[in-house]
């Protein structure tokens, strides 16, 4: 009998390990059984099993986003492919490296009536990098080097993008080894990626454009660390203040952060880009999640906007003056060098000030309010997690409070959301990913929602036994809505907007094997969370939903009254 599913893929796994893929997520199936084998056996790679295709692939996500080096997704035939879409598409638009294998029946199976045969190519649309459908070569159909060159080709596009990538395997019969697991054949390919780097007269009209002007810059999610100092040195060059996103990476750690303007959601919401009106914009990556931001820009296409992206022209209002594409951590570095001139006297301490009182109108209407609210949770969390951590945020309400209330600091503290796609779906499963790979805390923050979504999730945390805490703000139902023109409907809004669930997640949680606790007060919430966890746990902190935009609208309200607006 043809034993080619071997000749295949302990080359092609083998290969994924020697460049540095150390995890897959692994969900049962029959038509996978040559991978799922083949990873068992390949001890470089840590086989994550999970009973759920949508949370495996998730769960890879986390591992990519929080350790940079894509992660293995492998699966079997038919509507098990289809699960692992969302995450696809979340690791597409937030940059997340992020490797897929498909298992499927071969090609004559199509259309046939064959259990479990649907048409899996191109299955994911465009949201894959590159992907590539293959019926596994036969004896002297492929070159000898064929496997671990695609494993090559697939670690590098992933890595590059970085992005997604797909690979659709067709295996046929026999789907167990005949003669055991052979060797891996034949030399791995190694690959060198590059940085697009303006050339110094592109660095000198990107300085002229910007120096001696009253100017902002604008950091959208990073997902490289090295951007944080050279865009602190240039904005420090420049005079800018910097309006950081949660995920900038510029809002903690060791780097300067004496430009950062940690309260720029709060001030532009409360009008302070039009007091403090900029010259010139210096924009880094992708649109940073404020909305107020977002909409000053758009409506501001006469003031000159420069974009820098490295492989990018990310302008959903359409008014970029230039774009500049290249890699950002090296293009602010020599623009910092070549700065002659900073923004006019006065203009980074009037932004100081504002900053500086927005941060204590923020705290004190937190503190005057009852706790708990969610800007107070959020607040909480931000405070109490140790040195070292990784918050990993969910999308809707909680990565918002996250960007009101957290303040700069020089704790080594990452802020991550699955933002790419905003979605809500497979979000505890990619904050346990990332615990399976961080290297110190790690504290998920999210909804009731979001939670429910991907509740099974934590039988993997129980069974892997993974070190998160993770907090759970419970306003039975979809609290952004109520912010919404849609909360002015109340004969629909409830049953398809709000949604109460009316479930205790503590006893849920339990229910799946992980130790759960319901907190009422700031103290409990500190000392949850300030732990090092050993194991997995969840902390519920139940709040009124209906009270939420009041709540937003008093701290909105200090803001303003602080800046004398």
């Amino acid at each position: 009998m043809d034993d080619r599913n071997y000749r295949f893929t302990p080359s092609f796994v083998a290969a994924l390990a020697e460049l540095g893929v150390a995890h897959a997520a692994v969900s049962p199936g029959s038509r996978n059984t040559p991978m799922s084998m083949t990873l068992a056996a390949e001890g470089r790679i840590h086989d994550w099993s999970h009973h759920d295709e949508r949370s495996a692939s998730f769960f890879a996500l986390g591992i990519g986003k929080a350790s940079g080096v894509p992660a293995l997704v492998a699966c079997t035939s038919g509507t098990a492919a289809a699960e692992i879409h969302p995450a696809v598409i979340e690791a597409r638009y937030g940059r997340v490296p992020l490797i897929i294998v498909t298992a499927d029946r071969p090609s004559d199976l199509w259309e046939t009536g064959s259990p479990q045969t649907i048409d899996q190519r191109g299955i994911y649309g465009s949201a894959p990098l590159w992907s590539h459908d293959l019926d596994i070569p036969g004896p002297g159909e492929a070159a000898p080097g064929f496997p671990a060159a695609l494993a090559a080709r697939m670690v590098a596009g992933a890595v590059g993008g970085p992005g997604p990538v797909h690979l659709n395997l067709r295996f046929r019969e026999p789907l167990v080894p005949l003669e055991g697991i052979p060797a891996p054949e034949g030399p791995v390919p190694r690959f060198d990626l590059g940085i697009a780097v303006p050339d110094e007269a592109a660095i000198e009209r990107m300085a002229a454009a910007l120096e001696g002007k009253r100017g902002v810059m604008i950091v959208g999610p990073q997902h490289d660390p090295r951007v944080a100092a050279p865009a602190a040195a240039a904005a420090a060059g420049l005079g800018f203040p910097i309006l950081p996103d949660p995920q900038s990476g510029l809002l903690a750690g060791d780097h300067d952060r004496s430009m950062v303007v940690a309260s720029a959601a709060a001030l532009a919401e409360a009008g302070l880009l039009d007091h403090l009106a900029p010259e010139a914009v210096l924009r880094i990556g992708p649109p940073a999640l404020s909305k107020s931001i977002a909409e000053w820009l758009a409506t501001h296409p006469g003031i000159y906007q420069m974009h820098l992206d490295q492989d990018g022209w990310l302008d959903p209002g359409a008014s970029v003056s230039r774009a500049v594409r290249a890699d950002p951590a090296a293009t602010l570095s020599a623009l910092a060098a070549a700065v002659r001139r900073p923004a006019p006297a006065g203009w980074m301490d009037a932004w100081r000030a504002a900053d500086l009182a927005a941060g204590k109108a923020i705290r004190r209407a937190i503190g005057d309010l009852p706790f708990p609210t969610e800007p107070g949770i959020a607040a909480v969390v931000g405070d109490a997690i140790p040195p070292g951590s990784l918050l990993y945020v969910a999308s809707s309400m909680p990565i918002r409070d996250v960007s009101l209330t957290f303040t700069a600091t020089g704790r080594s503290i990452r802020i991550a959301s699955n933002r790419g796609a905003n979605g809500i779906d497979g979000f505890l499963s990619s904050s346990l990913g990332a615990a399976a790979v961080w290297q110190g805390p790690v504290v998920a923050l999210t909804g009731d929602l979001s939670a429910l979504h991907d509740l099974t999730a934590l039988a993997t945390a129980a069974a892997e036994h993974l070190p998160i805490t993770i907090v759970i703000v419970d306003n039975n139902g979809g609290g952004i809505f109520h912010f919404l023109r849609q909360a002015d409907f109340p004969d629909v809004f409830e049953r398809h907007f709000g949604t109460p669930h009316g479930l205790d997640l503590v006893t849920a949680a339990r229910a799946l094997g992980v130790a759960a606790t319901l907190v009422e007060d700031a103290g409990a919430l500190r000392s949850a969370v300030s732990r090092v966890p050993d194991a997995p746990g969840v902390v519920v902190v139940r709040t009124d939903r209906r009270a939420n935009v009041e709540v937003h609208r008093t701290i909105l309200n200090a803001v303003a009254a602080a800046l004398g607006r």
